[in-house]
C-alpha cells in the first residue's frame, strides 16, 4: 500500500465528491435548466452566472457543455 494521494487536486476531489452527494433529482432540474437556458435579453456575464450554477449540478462533459453554451447565447456571440 502506497501513501500516494488517490486524487493530484482538490478539484478533482470536490467533483468527485458532488458526482457522489448530488441526487439524480437535482442533476435532472441542472440538464433541464442548462437544456432550455437562453441570454435572452442580459447581459451575457448574467447568463454565464446562470450557465455557470447549473453547469456544476449536471455532469455534462466539457463537449457538452461547450455545445449548450453556444446554444444559449445570441447567434452573433456564437
Amino acid at each position: 500500500m502506497t501513501n500516494k494521494p488517490s486524487f493530484k487536486t482538490w478539484e478533482k476531489i470536490a467533483n468527485e465528491m458532488a458526482q457522489f452527494f448530488i441526487s439524480t433529482e437535482t442533476q435532472t432540474h441542472a440538464i433541464n435548466k442548462l437544456t432550455k437556458l437562453k441570454q435572452g435579453n442580459r447581459l451575457l456575464e448574467d447568463f454565464w452566472l446562470e450557465f455557470a450554477t447549473w453547469k456544476k449540478l449536471s455532469g455534462y462533459n466539457k463537449i457538452t457543455l461547450v455545445s449548450l453554451f453556444k446554444k444559449g447565447v445570441h447567434l452573433a456571440l456564437a
